[in-house]
């Protein structure tokens, strides 16, 4: 009666009629609910501290302490002596893919605002720089992940190409780990394993030390001093470390993932806990 191509297109009619069907009895159910968890996304109620600090040729320290809202690279605060500072989510590990799924990237930033200037005005040869976090908070518990530790450090085309370096190297990363190349997307002539010491022990490169940790009211705090000589550019070949003699980042950050609680405790990943002062800790660590 209706020839094959009219079967052919009855059965089309009958099959998108019961595909209708089935979609509205969808639509009727509601959203399916996912499995996972929460998105993990910063309080935003909660107000990052910042605290930086330096020690200066003739013995005097310069010292920045300020609340930071959470914002992005791009929108810096002006801190003065050529110091801009940022506190914000994602870094170098989200950039290059090898973040956790379920984690996320904190990190805190300081460009010049004179790229021809030095970054610390006037500091004292032997000193370095300290840094501090605090009063970061999630919408859910978290745990943060020593291991994840790093600074990394961004520097000019011009400067990089003049010491004959590649362009592929104007960026480095100091890093905890003694194995962490983010996936393979950083190479050996990037980066300084274990570079940054977070046991509190002092066996980081010229004293430099990182840790972060949780507090007892759940949010995490972050400390690093950092000795003026790591950011020298490792394959800068002259190996000077005196302030001014070598070409510094214009650019540079701290950062360290935290992952949600129920996550780190699936994968064995311990809490950590503040890593005790070392011992005759001045701030200042000599390189």
């Amino acid at each position: 009666m209706f020839g094959s191509r009219g079967v052919v297109m009855v059965w089309m009619g009958v099959w998108i009629g019961m595909a209708l069907g089935s979609l509205s009895d969808v639509v009727r159910a509601g959203p399916m609910v996912l499995e996972s968890g929460p998105i993990l996304l910063a309080d935003d109620t909660a107000v990052p501290h910042v605290r930086l600090s330096w020690m200066q040729g003739d013995g005097t320290r310069v010292e920045y302490e300020l609340d930071l809202e959470w914002t992005s690279q791009a929108d810096r605060t002006v801190l003065g002596r050529n110091l801009e500072v940022f506190v914000a989510l994602g870094g170098a590990r989200l950039e290059r893919g090898a973040g956790h799924p379920d984690g996320a990237i904190v990190r805190v930033g300081l460009f010049k605002t004179d790229r021809e200037l030095l970054f610390f005005e006037d500091i004292a040869y032997g000193s370095s720089v300290e840094i501090e976090l605090r009063n970061v908070v999630f919408n859910q518990t978290v745990t943060p992940e020593s291991a994840t530790l790093l600074q990394r450090l961004r520097y000019k085309v011009d400067d990089v190409l003049a010491c004959g370096l590649t362009i592929n190297q104007t960026e480095m990363f100091n890093v905890v780990s003694r194995t962490d190349d983010m996936g393979g997307s950083i190479l050996p002539e990037q980066v300084r394993y274990e570079s940054l010491d977070s046991t509190g022990n002092g066996a980081g490169t010229g004293g430099a030390r990182a840790a972060v940790w949780l507090e007892e009211n759940g949010s995490v705090s972050m400390d690093a001093v950092l000795p003026y000589g790591l950011f020298r550019h490792k394959g800068d070949p002259w190996a000077l470390e005196v302030p001014g003699t070598f070409f510094e980042p214009f650019h540079f950050d701290i950062e360290f993932e935290v992952l949600p609680r129920e996550v780190a405790e699936s994968e064995g990943i311990a809490i950590p806990q503040a890593p005790p002062e070392p011992a005759g800790a001045s701030g200042i660590v000599g390189q």
